[in-house]
């Protein structure tokens, strides 16, 4: 499939650069099993070829992004959530949504801070953010700073590889790699200090 969509990218002028770029993140962020990152790296390399300016790479990917994310905000606050439930836990499983409810009861702010770079449910991070009742404006400030570093993150990347799918696959395989190892370390972290804390405690 990823093949595919370049494909179609490529065979369209520089004119349409910028509105491919926004559809890609929104896609994406709303169906994660997209490659969304894979192709916008690609597709930022190859308007650094065309000579497209970097700022006006990124800003496509903001907003798109940051379009899905409002959306994904007013799923999570709709009374028919229940229903919407069910179809976001068959997209991601229902251990991801339970998981990124148990985060946001901890340290919602941060979370959504780093959801961009939570492999595997950032975008229901944000469904599980607004469904738990916090504030729409601290999850798309918060959620807004995550979206612009991380597809600044994309667009240098995408400078960098240029414009081949197979490097821009290879990089974000081990990109993601490298989050998860992270991701599970941070968790390890905490469980133990949380033990450290709880036997203090006892004592």
């Amino acid at each position: 499939m990823t093949e595919a969509v370049w494909q179609f990218f490529v065979g369209f002028s520089g004119v349409w650069h910028g509105v491919f770029l926004g559809l890609t993140a929104m896609v994406e962020t709303l169906f994660p099993p997209f490659p969304g990152d894979v192709l916008y790296i690609a597709l930022s390399g190859l308007g650094t070829g065309r000579g497209i300016p970097v700022f006006l790479l990124w800003i496509p990917g903001f907003l798109g992004c940051f379009i899905s994310t409002f959306i994904l905000d007013s799923i999570g606050r709709s009374s028919r959530l229940e229903k919407l439930e069910s179809l976001i836990i068959r997209t991601s499983g229902k251990n991801g949504f339970d998981r990124a409810k148990k985060m946001l009861a901890k340290r919602g702010s941060w979370v959504i801070l780093f959801s961009r770079f939570v492999p595997g449910i950032r975008s229901l991070l944000i469904v599980a953010a607004a469904s738990s009742g916090m504030n729409r404006s601290s999850v798309l400030a918060w959620g807004s700073a995550s979206i612009a570093v991380w597809y600044a993150l994309m667009v240098c990347a995408g400078s960098v590889l240029g414009s081949e799918l197979s490097r821009a696959t290879g990089f974000m395989e081990e990109f993601s790699a490298a989050l998860l190892m992270l991701s599970v370390s941070v968790v390890a972290a905490g469980g133990v200090i949380m033990l450290i804390r709880m036997r203090r405690g006892e004592k």
